[in-house]
């Protein structure tokens, strides 16, 4: 890749004004915490910019929300490091570094971080890239680690080591894996992928699962565009009493991860597991489609299912899941919608940020009715969680984007629709995803 990326122009978290963050120190954990204005709808993205410190950006917006610095061992005296007040002084300045010093003493309560907009600019994009990394379907491409490496020394980050020449293959048809019942609300294109067809249907209602990556192993399972078709759920078509269950499978990861992973049959109110199985490798479906895997799981009798992924309606129901050890505990349904919220959160920012080399099928205005399908999804599981704020926000921000339909809305530009009169600032794409056939130079 010749040139550098350019500076990113996503508001940064407004730290070069003074902003408010409250002080507080876990002398248990030995950490101090510096925490401002709360996480929206997305979450947070959070950088380890320097041992011992950690900055935690608003996944959608960029701005800076909470600074964990560690201070010893846990159970010791609560004490930063020179190396960790060295940096904090870099980025925040002398002043709040010595506030930090003195922290521990109880004396500091609240302080107003100052910052320079560029470097916040830099560690931002960086947290975020970093967020979505985890999340795409080419996680294992080189264009992530060349993107990094671009925007580090602009924060006076050291470079990311390692970059080479290297090539990744884009699966094919990443795009008809987003169901067609889906595609035709933006409009449709093409036919339904592996894993968008009917789900299983158990007592006349239809039984969903999706991919929740903070249950499994980085670098196994590859997860889809639309998180309602990160696994194919169908019954067995032998006629035994078996649930299959399919999920695209990263083509380097190792045998031995795999093997430990395991497909759960749930019952999120109970926190009860109702069916496990292993995974076992098959063959890609059709040409340039990923390696799957898949399990099948003994089919409960009476089983009850949810009416569709992304309703509030999940209570006294079963679901699927995969986990990376089978006595993983079962998250209740409240844990478990936020979870899910955050995942189409993930989704609907991909979708705002037109990843044309991901699906170049897709047009500009079925990228935008996608980020807003998701967005409505999203809302529905923050307000079945019982947080209408963050529900509020992701309902907003999907209605500002329907109504960019028929006009252009760039990456980086901004329209009016948050509460407020908050501007909604289109999401830009990461350069892996951007890019039909990643290859890295130099």
């Amino acid at each position: 890749m010749k040139g550098g990326t350019q500076p990113p122009v996503d508001p940064p978290g407004s730290t070069a004004d003074p902003c408010g963050f409250a002080v507080s120190v876990d002398r248990e954990a030995a950490q101090i915490a510096l925490r401002g204005r709360p996480t929206g709808a997305g979450g947070g993205a959070s950088l380890r910019p320097a041992p011992g410190v950690e900055l935690v950006f608003d996944r959608i917006d960029g701005w800076l929300s909470c600074v964990i610095v560690a201070a010893g061992e846990p159970g010791s005296a609560v004490a930063p490091g020179e190396g960790t007040i060295g940096f904090i002084a870099s980025v925040f300045g002398a002043r709040t570094a010595g506030a930090v010093r003195e922290a521990p003493s109880g004396e500091v309560r609240r302080l107003a971080l100052r910052a320079q907009s560029v470097t916040m600019g830099v560690l931002s994009r960086l947290a975020r890239l970093n967020a979505a990394r985890l999340t795409s379907p080419v996680p294992e491409s080189p264009l992530w680690a060349a993107e990094a490496w671009d925007l580090a020394p602009q924060a006076d980050l050291p470079g990311r080591a390692g970059v080479r020449r290297a090539s990744v293959t884009i699966p094919n048809g990443l795009g008809s894996t987003i169901p067609a019942e889906i595609l035709a609300q933006s409009p449709a294109v093409g036919g339904p992928g592996p894993f968008a067809g009917a789900a299983t249907r158990h007592g006349g209602r239809q039984l969903n699962g999706w991919l929740d990556l903070g249950l499994v192993p980085d670098g196994v399972f590859r997860p889809g565009l639309w998180p309602g078709s990160d696994l194919g759920i169908r019954d067995n078509r032998d006629g035994a009493p078996l649930i299959v269950v399919e999920v695209a499978v990263l083509a380097a990861s190792a045998p031995e991860t795999l093997a430990d992973c395991r497909a759960r049959l749930v019952d999120a109110s109970a926190r009860r597991v109702l069916a496990t199985a292993a995974f076992r490798v098959g063959t890609p479906m059709r040409a340039g489609r990923a390696l799957q895997a898949y399990a099948e799981l003994p089919a409960a009798p009476g089983l009850r299912a949810p009416a569709g992924l992304g309703t509030p309606a999940e209570s006294d129901v079963a679901c699927v899941e995969v986990v990376d050890d089978e006595r993983r505990p079962v998250h209740g349904t409240r844990l478990r919608r936020m979870r899910r919220a955050l995942r189409w959160a993930d989704a609907a920012l991909r979708a705002e940020s037109r990843p044309n080399g991901l699906a170049p099928e897709l047009s500009d205005e079925q990228w935008t009715r996608l980020a807003g399908l998701a967005w409505d999804r999203c809302r529905a599981d923050w307000d079945a969680a019982g947080d209408p704020g963050r529900a509020a926000l992701a309902a907003a921000r999907g209605s500002a984007l329907r109504g960019t339909l028929g006009g252009a809305l760039r990456s980086g530009a901004s329209v009016e629709g948050l509460p407020g009169g908050a501007a909604v600032r289109r999401a830009r794409p990461f350069l892996a995803e951007l890019v039909c056939d990643p290859a890295v130079t130099g």
